[in-house]
């Protein structure tokens, strides 16, 4: 497939026909949130350290996957470029089933050395996944609807922790007792994942999807000079630099949160929360999308009001944090459903940060739908932030890989959240206000020394071909 780039900016004709199911941009959504409910990787993160009795070797195995996933992340645009994004699609949904078995494998035999291996493979699936899944989500909705297409693809992506959950939980819910949970847990998970690749296939060509709106997705073709200088143009941009310090926290949390459920909890209660925590999710992502799809307030003061609101529940919950973990510490339960307080502080602890957590990244996506439409350039930016955001993820299981102290990752977070608040505030201030300087493909072609080869054509002549 040649390597595009998407310019819904220079449409000329228009779309008019009857927009197709299997063609419309929800559909294309709930493919790619199909896909990632088959991956059923949130669910077995959900349990907390893959579901294993201790998790030191698992933080160790998941840190090393992030690293790989940061990786594929940031060059994950590239790739997409050239293969195409169905076929990108399809491979990103192979690594978890990997993944998941040598959870398997080390839960049974005690196989570190496979249980390494299927975490850097899931990893680099896994950044693929997020390069080609950010675009889509960003780029394929009109804009009047894509807070609600965001909520939507929250929904798909977390059922799979939620149907996931009720599997384990009805695996586990006899087993009072910590430890790791039951081997038939993963041999359904496994049986989920493999319908994965076959829903991939389903998702639609860029030039295929059939707006409301009646755009059109126009492409054009681009080499490999081309390409890379686009990259590094979108990535060196200033604009990004300063979100990447909120996007290296965001979810910097969860490794201390899936720590701490597998040292308090019993399996039958962290089975629980695998269930019924992922609502928190969609409930995060729904209510953040109605809100930034709110006509009654321009995109200035949606951008703004939804940015500090999150911002302050964030550090709240941080607080709270400190004080039931010194709680914990004090007291040192085991937690089952039956314990009372202890059970209900740390449930809506950790049901309360999924719900924070996931609305902070659905506004994160809805900001970067408003630096850029193009496809390629949207796939770069979302692609690469979310490469920070592994890369602070590795940080944060590599430093719980160890029984490290519980006050240095509540420590770590705070601060990083609150280091991050200027430079993100800097580009959440121009959202509805200023234009964005990303890159535009114009802007290449007027750049003096700028290395474009013969397969690039520029925007005028793409216009008149339209």
């Amino acid at each position: 497939m040649a390597d595009t780039v998407q310019v819904p900016e220079l449409q000329q004709e228009n779309y008019h026909g009857k927009v197709h199911w299997f063609r419309s941009t929800i559909f294309q959504i709930i493919v790619v949130g199909g896909v990632f409910f088959c991956g059923m990787y949130n669910a077995l993160s959900s349990l907390g350290a893959g579901g294993l009795a201790t998790p030191w070797y698992a933080n160790a195995t998941a840190a090393a996957g992030y690293v790989f996933m940061a990786f594929f992340c940031i060059v994950g645009g590239i790739i997409v470029s050239k293969i195409g994004v169905k076929t990108a699609l399809t491979i990103s949904s192979t690594g978890d089933i990997i993944y998941a078995g040598s959870l398997y494998l080390n839960s049974k035999n005690g196989t570190q050395w496979f249980l390494m291996l299927g975490s850097i493979i899931s990893g680099c699936t896994d950044g693929l996944m997020y390069a080609v899944e950010g675009p889509i989500i960003t780029s394929y909705p009109e804009p009047d609807r894509r807070g609600r297409m965001l909520g939507l693809w929250v929904f798909m992506r977390n059922a799979a922790p939620v149907i996931g959950g009720a599997i384990i939980f009805g695996l586990n819910s006899s087993t009072d007792a910590t430890g790791a949970v039951s081997l038939k847990t993963y041999l359904v998970i496994i049986g989920i994942m493999c319908a994965g690749p076959f829903v991939s296939l389903l998702l639609s060509r860029p030039e295929q999807v059939q707006r409301k709106d009646g755009v059109r997705i126009i492409l054009r073709e681009t080499g490999w000079k081309r390409t890379f200088v686009e990259w590094y143009r979108v990535v060196a941009n200033k604009n990004m630099l300063l979100l990447c310090p909120l996007f290296f926290t965001s979810w910097f949390y969860g490794s201390y949160i899936g720590t701490l459920q597998t040292q308090f909890m019993n399996v039958r209660t962290r089975a629980l929360c695998a269930f019924v925590i992922p609502w928190g999710d969609i409930a995060g992502g729904f209510m953040i999308g109605y809100f930034l799809d709110n006509k009654r307030m321009s995109i200035k003061q949606r951008a703004r009001w939804s940015w500090v609101g999150l911002m302050v529940i964030n550090l709240a919950l941080w607080i709270w944090t400190a004080i039931v973990t010194k709680q914990l510490e004090d007291s040192k339960p085991e937690i089952d459903w039956t314990s009372g307080s202890f059970f209900g502080k740390t449930f809506v602890l950790f049901l309360l940060f999924d719900l924070a957590t996931m609305a902070t990244q659905t506004s994160l996506y809805w900001i970067l739908s408003h630096m850029s439409d193009d496809f390629i350039s949207l796939s770069y930016m979302t692609g690469t932030l979310r490469g920070v955001e592994c890369a602070g993820q590795a940080v944060a299981y590599g430093i719980k890989s160890s029984d490290t102290t519980d006050w240095l990752s509540i420590g770590l977070n705070v601060g990083l959240i609150v280091l991050s608040l200027p430079f993100a505030w800097a580009v959440v201030r121009k959202i509805g206000v200023e234009d964005f300087d990303i890159v535009r493909l114009s802007e290449l072609d007027e750049a003096p020394g700028t290395p474009v080869d013969d397969k690039s054509i520029s925007d005028e002549k793409l216009a008149k071909a339209v």
